[in-house]
């Protein structure tokens, strides 16, 4: 899987991408392409120049450097389909060995402006630019110099001399024919000359968009107050742990309406972890907020999280429910249950996967629901991966463990409450929860919230005869 692929299946994840600082063109196509890290250790290598770069962006005496780097990121044109070229035995016309000139002139340029902070290894290209600039004048446009070929001198000399003698244009237009011919004949020995170098030049654009998309995740983990995790090599017994974990977009939007968030601390041990909690109680938030860390650990960036221990994985399976189930002409259970279907079958194939189930059977009657919440728990329990699933159901007895988000906290209430404010009052940390029973303020909430008191009423009514 690649980074363009997750982003349509992650939820917020583009928001991420999309507030990444790239510069060039190059840098863009290589984000989109960046791999699903699998090796614990290849990750830590990746994490490990994100932390390097992090201590470069944070060090208020390299401002001037930076800037003039992201300058000159920006002038590095996408000239891949060149180098395609140039490996085809193509001969390369004048643009594109102007192409290559400028990259080469680039590179110097970015190569002395990372001298002291070599994060990133760029191939050297001197010798390109000495022999697309063999007068050295490091003028960025290209030109057939005479010094290129001692017979073109003489031609275009033998021009300027018969314009300036006035004589016939049936002679000047045949030395003109002959200079472009030798002109062609200094191409084509150009890019033979040009084709030793194809290694070094398609090796100096993937470091050059690599450095554009490190500095990149590095300047957004510094912005968005991202941190580097701890990567386990997802051994028996590993756990996925979150300290502070937060919702990059959900923040965003809370700050932006003059709201508080709260980040909220997680572990998910080796099996199934049931999480119950009202509605409004950030359940399927949090779902979506370990689906993300995860990700971007996996492509190589820091986490929206204060501190995180985390495993890789093969994939992250969820089952949350997208709205698309009345498209595909089926119910909202049959898709859910299809769904969760395609997971189990993934993991009895042995893959090492992470398992996010919203609301698992919420659409169906509440016997057969508690049933097959029990059913695809003891399935999951028997096999080792990490599993979150969320309920409303109580009655839960197969193997998990249990947690709570603490939900609505009515004590702390100050002044009159509105549907604008009550989420101020919801405690979205979590607690440990050893009972059967689900937390009941649903009807609390439906009052507060302005619902018609004779049907909250006669809600409480019935709900008192169970």
């Amino acid at each position: 899987m690649y980074l363009k692929e997750a982003i349509e299946k992650v939820a917020g994840l583009r928001y991420v991408i999309d507030r990444l600082e790239i510069h060039s063109g190059l840098g863009k196509s290589f984000l989109l392409d960046i791999p699903w890290l699998e090796d614990a250790q290849e990750i830590t290598r990746e994490l490990e120049r994100v932390e390097k770069m992090v201590e470069v962006v944070s060090d208020s005496r390299n401002g001037v450097m930076l800037e003039r780097l992201k300058v000159k990121l920006g002038q590095v044109k996408d000239i891949r389909g060149t180098v395609k070229r140039l490996g085809e035995g193509v001969v390369l016309d004048d643009l594109e060995l102007f192409e290559l000139k400028n990259l080469a002139f680039c590179v110097e340029d970015i190569r002395e402006i990372i001298k002291d902070c070599p994060v990133v290894a760029i191939p050297c290209l001197n010798q390109l630019a000495d022999l697309l600039d063999p007068g050295k004048n490091r003028i960025p446009h290209f030109y057939i110099y005479d010094c290129y070929s001692e017979r073109l001198a003489a031609l275009r000399a033998e021009i300027k001399r018969k314009k300036r003698e006035g004589r016939e244009e049936s002679e000047i237009e045949n030395l003109y024919f002959q200079s472009l011919e030798e002109e062609d004949l200094v191409r084509l020995e150009l890019t033979r000359r040009i084709r030793m170098y194809a290694e070094e030049i398609a090796e100096t654009l993937r470091s050059v968009a690599y450095l554009d998309v490190l500095l990149a995740k590095a300047l957004q983990g510094v912005g968005m107050g991202l941190n580097k995790p701890e990567v386990k090599p997802g051994k028996e017994g590993d756990r996925l742990s979150f300290r502070k974990l937060f919702h990059p977009q959900l923040r965003d939007i809370l700050l932006q309406e003059g709201r508080k968030f709260q980040p909220v601390d997680v572990v998910l041990e080796t099996g199934v972890t049931l999480l119950t909690g009202a509605n409004m109680a950030g359940k399927s938030v949090l779902l979506k907020s370990v689906a993300l860390a995860q990700s971007l650990v996996q492509f190589g960036f820091y986490v929206p999280a204060e501190q995180a221990e985390i495993a890789p994985v093969t994939d992250i399976l969820t089952c949350m429910g997208d709205g698309q189930d009345e498209l595909s002409g089926l119910s909202s259970f049959a898709a859910e249950m299809l769904c969760v279907n395609e997971i189990l079958l993934r993991i009895k194939k042995g893959e090492k996967v992470l398992v996010l189930i919203d609301e698992l059977a919420r659409t169906t009657n509440p016997l057969e629901g508690r049933a097959i919440v029990n059913g695809v728990i003891e399935f999951l329990a028997d096999y080792q991966i990490w599993a979150l699933v969320t309920t409303h159901y109580g009655g839960i007895i197969a193997p998990c463990r249990k947690l709570r988000v603490k939900g609505f906290r009515e004590e702390k209430i100050k002044g009159k409450l509105t549907l604008q404010n009550i989420t101020d009052y919801i405690d979205y940390s979590l607690t440990e929860d050893r009972s059967e029973e689900v937390s009941q303020e649903a009807i609390r909430i439906a009052e507060i919230i302005g619902v018609n008191q004779e049907l909250t009423d006669k809600a409480k009514e019935f709900l008192s005869r169970s």
